[in-house]
């Protein structure tokens, strides 16, 4: 009986310590994710409104004058997927979601560039080629982490190696919903209007020195803001799930220690009630 109490009393420090292990994890997710949720939201109007000026500006322009290479469809049939995880695992499905998400997309003429440990895992083993992965880190990304990203990318699209670039990442909705998500960054026309851009109304703008110069100078910096809109979006999802997850694992521990104390409590009583009536039978007799 001691033996079994000394062992309900080192589970219950076991699933004690865990409950204050998953607490402090989901503070320091709940402290990053404020700071995230800000990011995205400060970054959102900016996103949006560079998308709109790009757009409308593409609307005015005479697509037969202007060239560029990101408006180019060539002729491979590869495409490179960018594929945004987190580095630590911890975060519920988001993930085994992602995983499912992009086995879906790769076959054997699919080109990866990995940001996050746990996506580089799946895709070294993938079927697909990983040409590059990069770190997610476990603070907000900042705006710098991007250009090796876009190097590689111009390198393979530009160059004509890939067809297409797209961005698979999970999507932040909200702290209880993260879901995964793919959205196309290249070539750029079918990126912006997949219908048709003749719907878009021009800008009726004046430029200088003209509209050609203004798009050479205005697409490669649109790239990048929607890139770096799309990092911070999976960054936030991350949190969320993190939060939540380590909010379940606490709550699991903390049950089950109230269980095994009340197990505890009830071995421990039966044990001195027979040492009682062990006392009583000898004084009896």
């Amino acid at each position: 009986m001691a033996e079994n109490l000394q062992i309900l009393k080192n589970r219950i420090k076991s699933a004690s310590n865990i409950s204050k292990i998953a607490k402090a994890m989901e503070m320091i997710s709940a402290s990053k994710i404020k700071k995230a949720q800000d990011a995205v939201e400060n970054n959102r109007p900016y996103s949006e409104k560079i998308t709109e000026i790009v757009e409308k500006t593409l609307a005015s322009v005479d697509l037969e004058s202007f060239s560029h290479e990101y408006l180019k469809i060539n002729n491979s049939n590869k495409k490179l997927l960018v594929a945004i995880s987190p580095d630590k695992g911890l975060c519920g499905s988001l993930p085994t979601n992602l995983t499912k998400k992009l086995s879906e997309l790769i076959d054997k003429d699919t080109l990866i560039i990995t940001i996050g440990k746990k996506i580089a895992k799946f895709a070294s083993k993938s079927g697909g080629q990983l040409i590059a992965s990069f770190p997610m880190g476990t603070a907000l990304p900042q705006y710098s982490n991007i250009f090796p990203i876009i190097d590689l990318i111009n390198q393979y699209f530009m160059g004509g190696k890939v067809g297409s670039v797209a961005i698979v990442l999970t999507e932040f909705k909200s702290i209880f919903l993260q879901v995964p998500h793919v959205t196309r960054l290249l070539p750029l026309i079918p990126a912006i209007d997949q219908t048709n851009i003749e719907k878009i109304e021009p800008t009726g703008y004046s430029f200088e020195p003209n509209i050609n110069v203004v798009l050479q100078e205005l697409l490669p910096y649109f790239i990048e803001v929607k890139l770096y809109y799309y990092l911070i979006h999976a960054f936030t999802s991350e949190q969320a799930a993190r939060m939540i997850a380590m909010q379940n694992a606490k709550n699991n521990a903390l049950d089950i220690a109230d269980f095994l104390t009340l197990t505890y409590n009830k071995a421990r009583q039966a044990k001195i009630t027979n040492e009682l009536l062990d006392l009583a039978n000898v004084q009896y007799i």
